[in-house]
């Protein structure tokens, strides 16, 4: 009678345990799928967003390192008046700082192309660049779209300009130069002498809008610009850290 009585109390209690146990591996399976959907849920909401935040960062700041490596080579030893210019325009041009650089190193390729000196070219790229960006603020176009038509300095193509009201004919050069005492003919200029002339007169042409970001920089649409530029810089400076690191991987 003991053995047989032990024999049902060890079969009672190992069938409570076997429920126990199914029911703590119910309990299990259920966390593990929920542990999986939070892992699924932090990959989509959280890693990825960041490793294409990380990936973005590092293209920026590759672009400005791009940039700094053009400037160094269109303006030679002038490069240091492009790159202190370039830290402030920002503030003075709503242009973040590598935009500004690629924009110079654009306008500096262009004007040495055509014979001018990188000390001039020097001069003229940070003008043009601050101009691209008073224009974009006083005519409310994209900074790329007044880049275009100033870079008709360079190339004598006139169209984009009269989109900013300024109508660049050959009869207007003329005249223009003529008001600036300027007796050579046009056409038996050198390229170099061309570029300066119309870089003039370009200049001349826009004093209404030459200043505006400054003078309107507490509007909407300029703070919006100055916020649009500074989240820029600030991915690039983010980038920059990922930089050295991603480029040992790489290699």
């Amino acid at each position: 009678m003991a053995a047989n009585e032990m024999r049902v109390n060890l079969l009672g209690n190992a069938s409570d345990l076997l429920k126990a146990l199914s029911k703590a591996d119910s309990k299990l399976q259920k966390f593990g799928q929920k542990a999986k959907a939070v892992g699924k849920s932090m990959t989509t909401y959280v890693t990825a967003p960041i490793a294409i935040a990380g990936g973005f960062a590092i293209k920026m700041a590759s672009d400005f390192e791009e940039s700094l490596n053009k400037v160094d080579v269109a303006f030679g030893k002038s490069n240091k008046e492009i790159k202190t210019f370039a830290e402030t325009s920002k503030v003075s041009f709503g242009i973040a700082e590598g935009s500004a650089l690629e924009m110079a190193a654009l306008f500096g390729d262009m004007g040495t192309s055509m014979g001018l000196t990188q000390k001039d070219a020097a001069g003229m790229s940070k003008s043009l660049v601050g101009l691209a960006g008073d224009l974009s603020s006083f005519k409310n176009i994209q900074v790329d779209v007044a880049t275009t038509a100033l870079a008709a300095i360079f190339t004598g193509e006139t169209e984009s300009l009269k989109k900013l009201g300024i109508v660049m004919t050959e009869a207007n050069l003329k005249h223009f130069a003529l008001s600036q005492g300027i007796q050579k003919n046009i056409k038996n200029m050198t390229q170099a002498e061309k570029t300066q002339l119309r870089y003039a007169f370009i200049m001349a042409n826009t004093t209404n809008a030459q200043g505006d970001f400054i003078r309107t920089q507490d509007g909407a649409a300029n703070q919006m610009r100055i916020f649009g530029e500074g989240v820029k810089e600030l991915t690039t400076e983010f980038g920059q850290l990922l930089l050295p690191a991603f480029t040992k991987i790489v290699t």
